[in-house]
C-alpha cells in the first residue's frame, strides 16, 4: 500500500487504509478510524458486549477522539470522561453508565454548554487503538476492549485534569442541588 492509500487518525494516531466513508461531525477520528469503531460496535459481538464494562467502549473512544474545541465537543468529552470517572474511580456499575451520560447535562440553571471547560487531552498517538480490538483474535477480543477502555481512562487519570473530572462529578453528578 502506497502513502496516498493511507491516512493517520488525529485522535489516536492509527495509520489505517484511507476511507471515502463520513466522520462524525465532532468526533476527531480519521474516516478510516471511525469506521473501525462503527464495525466493531455494529458487531454486536456478545464475546465483547456481554462484558459490562465493554459498554463504556463509547466513553473511551471520544475521551480519545476530542475532536477539536466546540461547544459540542467540549461537553462530549465531559461527559464520556465523567462516565469513565464514575465507573472506574467511584464505583459505580457499569450498568449506570447510560444514567451517568444523562445526569451530567440534566436540565437546570447553568446550560449544559456551558458548564464544562476544554481539557487538553492527552497524547494517544502511541495507543492504545480501537483497531487493535478489532483485530484481536475473537477469543481476546473481550479482553482487549476492556485493555483498551483502562488504557483511554489511566491516559486521563494522568493529567493535570484529574481534579477538575472529580470537582464536575461533584457538582454535576452527585449534587442534587440545582447545578448553579
Amino acid at each position: 500500500m502506497t502513502e496516498p492509500d493511507l491516512e493517520t487518525c488525529p485522535g489516536c494516531g492509527a495509520v489505517l487504509p484511507r476511507s471515502t466513508g463520513p466522520v462524525h461531525r465532532y468526533i476527531g477520528a480519521s474516516a478510516s478510524c471511525w469506521e473501525v469503531y462503527a464495525t466493531l460496535n455494529g458487531l454486536g459481538d456478545p464475546a465483547v458486549f456481554l462484558d459490562p464494562f465493554n459498554g463504556l467502549l463509547v466513553d473511551a473512544y471520544a475521551a480519545q477522539h476530542v475532536g477539536v474545541p466546540s461547544d459540542q465537543s467540549i461537553q462530549s468529552v465531559a461527559v464520556h470522561l465523567l462516565t469513565l470517572y464514575g465507573v472506574i474511580l467511584q464505583g459505580v456499575s457499569p450498568e449506570q453508565a447510560l444514567w451517568l451520560r444523562t445526569r451530567a447535562v440534566r436540565p437546570g440553571p447553568i446550560h449544559k454548554h456551558a458548564r464544562f471547560a476544554w481539557l487538553e487531552p492527552p497524547d494517544f498517538t502511541a495507543g492504545p487503538r480501537v483497531i487493535d480490538v478489532v483485530n484481536a483474535e475473537p477469543q481476546r477480543r473481550a479482553a482487549a476492549c476492556r485493555a483498551y477502555i483502562a488504557q483511554v481512562w489511566s491516559a486521563w487519570s494522568r493529567t493535570p485534569h484529574l481534579p477538575t473530572i472529580a470537582a464536575w462529578y461533584e457538582r454535576y453528578i452527585l449534587d442534587e442541588g440545582t447545578l448553579a
